[in-house]
């Protein structure tokens, strides 16, 4: 993913060169997930330990990486990828393969959101270059533009579609790829697809935009609402976002659509009871 990194915060940096990095807690595997970076995002490097990279993503979190993970690259290569024409992978996963005749000669697995260097653009394919110099093919119909996707603004039918394709996926603490995710990682991704990036967590996403009314049967919410769930106001545990009908999509056990209606077949009495707050931000 693409982001505002500064170049004058770290003297190294370096690019994630597989599909999901893993971020944790402490240098060593055991470790807590506590976030993940995709392929393509360009990261600071801050310190080294052991077999990790201590490194920071795109929304500002921090944790360790697997050094097997990260192209570490100078200021003047990490500004070169920054700047140079990319495509982002939209589907759910994919591959980059060596030719354009097989799927067979994998170099890489994709996930939605990775970042790929164009070298040129065929009519059914582009062919992209990775960060560590390995090239391939990637089908056209799975990418778009990362200029042109910075230009997209959310609608409510592009939230639904964009919110529903990932249907199904299964939840991990800590997850943010189209391999699993946890319930903050589910929106931040969809919106971030849709040029809306949010903050990490929810109890960091609960203190944007503009909180709505949720009484008189939550007739004051639209399509693309954050609705925030905890046993108390301090403590923010869930967020989803509302679809319409007093539906609302999230990662809970795997990413799925219930209802805030008693009586309704997908109905979730356990969210409608701890749901706290709703807030609009588009």
């Amino acid at each position: 993913m693409e982001n505002n990194l500064k170049f004058s915060d770290s003297t190294k940096y370096g690019i994630i060169n597989i599909s999901v990095a893993n971020l944790r807690q402490q240098p060593v595997f055991q470790s807590e997930l506590v976030n993940q970076t995709l392929l393509g995002t360009v990261v600071p490097v801050y310190e080294e330990q052991n077999d990790f990279y201590f490194i920071e993503n795109w929304d500002g979190y921090r944790g360790w990486t697997s050094k097997s993970s990260v192209l570490l690259t100078d200021r003047e290569k990490a500004e070169d990828w920054k700047n140079s024409k990319k495509v982002i992978f939209t589907g759910m996963n994919g591959m980059v393969t060596k030719t354009t005749a097989s799927e067979d000669e994998r170099i890489s697995d994709l996930v939605c959101c990775a970042t790929l260097k164009v070298i040129e653009e065929l009519p059914e394919f582009v062919k992209i270059e990775l960060p560590d110099g390995r090239v391939g093919y990637v089908k056209k119909e799975l990418t778009v533009d990362s200029e042109i996707q910075k230009t997209f603004k959310p609608s409510p039918e592009a939230i639904v579609k964009t919110s529903k394709q990932f249907m199904g996926l299964p939840y991990l603490w800590g997850g943010t790829s189209s391999k699993a995710l946890d319930c903050s990682g589910f929106v931040q991704m969809v919106f971030w697809l849709l040029n809306v990036p949010l903050p990490r967590n929810a109890s960091q996403m609960i203190k944007l935009g503009n909180e709505i009314e949720i009484a008189n049967n939550f007739d004051a919410l639209k399509t693309g609402d954050l609705l925030f769930f905890g046993k108390t106001a301090e403590r923010v545990t869930h967020v989803s976002i509302y679809l319409d009908k007093k539906q609302f999509i999230h990662a809970d056990g795997y990413v799925q659509i219930n209802s805030l209606v008693p009586g309704d077949a997908d109905y979730n009495e356990y969210r409608h009871q701890t749901l706290l707050k709703v807030k609009r931000i588009l």
